[in-house]
């Protein structure tokens, strides 16, 4: 049971850190709560599943143009989120990412139906960990992912760009006396975000039914994993996940997995009322 724990915790932390730290990047540096975030994540899976079913294009290239679609939508969604930011605040915003992900939901009703699809796994075999048979397309996800979280932590350290992106989302103002040309900053930022949420819904897919209303799930693990974490705080948001995969596994292997949603919204109720800053990130308003 332990290892079963271990092993499937570690797996669906892996993939909740890229839905967070997509999530937590676009409230640091542009201060913005994108409640389209789980629906990147589902767009990621339908247009994976569209290209390899409808257009039988090699899984590769689907996971690249899939990608690549998403971050331009997130890019072109940017747009009238800054208007809407810049004359209504952030419950416009939270008002326009809510029914824009309504409106995707329908569309995607309408285009594939509201039955259940699946996405064929990527690789087949599996192999015992611990004592426990892992299938290699879930291995397959979480090195994946790991890999993807490195290589983003070192993008954020070293890379212009990525400093950039943290002086922004420090202070705007001072990243502006600096040079630094926030809106830009701020594009490169949505589209990361959008890749991030788009990869962790492709990686998953294999072990899921896609159906339209998917997007609701991954955005209150995101939201829950950033506020345990800390809003804005790429470690925090890392640290969370894990915590919270392995909270998830293992609740749901002792009881069941609705029991896990529950303890995992009691416990982030709790964050929320006697740490509102979470364990690294910026106090809630």
């Amino acid at each position: 049971m332990v290892a079963q724990i271990l092993v499937d915790g570690t797996i669906n932390g892996a993939i909740y850190a890229l839905l967070a730290i997509g999530f937590t990047l676009t409230f640091g540096a542009a201060n913005i709560l994108n409640l389209y975030h789980g629906t990147y994540y589902m767009l990621g899976a339908y247009f994976v599943y569209a290209l390899l079913s409808m257009f039988s294009i090699p899984l590769i290239f689907a996971v690249i143009f899939s990608i690549l679609i998403v971050m331009i939508i997130g890019v072109f969604l940017y747009y009238p989120i800054k208007i809407l930011q810049k004359h209504g605040g952030s419950t416009s915003v939270l008002i326009f990412t809510l029914v824009a992900s309504y409106f995707t939901q329908y569309l995607l009703t309408q285009i594939f139906g509201s039955t259940n699809l699946n996405i064929p796994s990527f690789i087949n075999g599996s192999l015992n960990i611990l004592g426990v048979n892992v299938a290699f397309s879930r291995l397959l996800a979480l090195l994946i992912s790991l890999i993807i979280i490195i290589l983003i932590s070192l993008f954020m350290l070293y890379a212009r760009i990525g400093k950039e992106i943290v002086i922004t989302a420090q202070d705007s103002y001072i990243a502006q006396i600096l040079g630094i040309n926030t809106n830009r900053v701020l594009i490169i930022t949505i589209a990361i975000s959008a890749m991030l949420a788009a990869l962790a819904g492709i990686m998953i897919s294999p072990f899921l039914t896609l159906v339209p209303n998917m997007w609701l799930s991954p955005l209150i693990m995101a939201f829950s994993i950033v506020i345990l974490g800390g809003l804005g705080s790429i470690v925090g948001s890392i640290i969370a996940a894990f915590i919270i995969g392995y909270i998830q596994s293992g609740i749901s292997i002792a009881i069941s997995s609705e029991a896990a949603e529950i303890v995992i919204l009691a416990v982030i109720i709790l964050v929320i009322i006697f740490r509102p800053s979470g364990l690294l990130g910026k106090k809630i308003d």
